[in-house]
């Protein structure tokens, strides 16, 4: 689920001043942030009620991410390791754009309802550029965020483009 305009854009010009003269390592600033509105926000919280149907939760990390031009590519994956049937849902996922997320800077692709699946990811679906049939592209605006149960298979894909893509990523978890 998208969240249009979850957060203002003087609040997103904060988070994008963390990532200024931040390190990069194979081609994506890594930028180590905590962000107390960010993670007790009316989305996150909601979305944990449901994704943890009412269970308590926390936020175990939470970190900025930018994937420079010609980079950003991942295989997909989880945030979680598969769950046998009848178990329940361990992680959440968040992603707060702080810059638009397009098709060419290389949006979050997912696949819907996978998160339902109990088999682990096939390794040919892990690698870098291969493709699931059902995969979608989210786009979104600069403030938004994509929430998303953490068993939900997704990636990063590569910023074809001249600009930044910075992100804040929010992982929570049961307990």
């Amino acid at each position: 689920m998208v969240v249009r305009d979850a957060i203002d854009a003087a609040h997103v010009d904060r988070l994008r001043a963390a990532f200024e003269g931040a390190e990069q390592r194979d081609g994506t600033q890594h930028v180590p942030l905590f962000d107390e509105a960010l993670a007790n926000h009316p989305a996150i919280l909601e979305a944990g009620r449901v994704v943890f149907e009412g269970a308590s939760f926390r936020v175990r990390d939470m970190h900025g991410r930018n994937p420079l031009p010609g980079y950003g590519q991942q295989g997909l994956h989880a945030d979680w390791k598969p769950r046998a049937a009848g178990e329940p849902f361990m992680v959440m996922s968040a992603i707060w754009m702080l810059d638009d997320f397009t098709f060419e800077n290389g949006a979050t692709r997912v696949v819907p309802g996978s998160h339902q699946i109990t088999t682990p990811l096939a390794k040919s679906l892990a690698q870098p550029l291969a493709h699931h049939a059902r995969e979608i592209v989210v786009t979104g605006r600069a403030g938004s965020v994509l929430v998303f149960n953490g068993h939900l298979w997704h990636s990063g894909r590569k910023n074809e483009s001249r600009g930044p893509r910075r992100c804040v990523q929010l992982v929570a978890q049961r307990g």
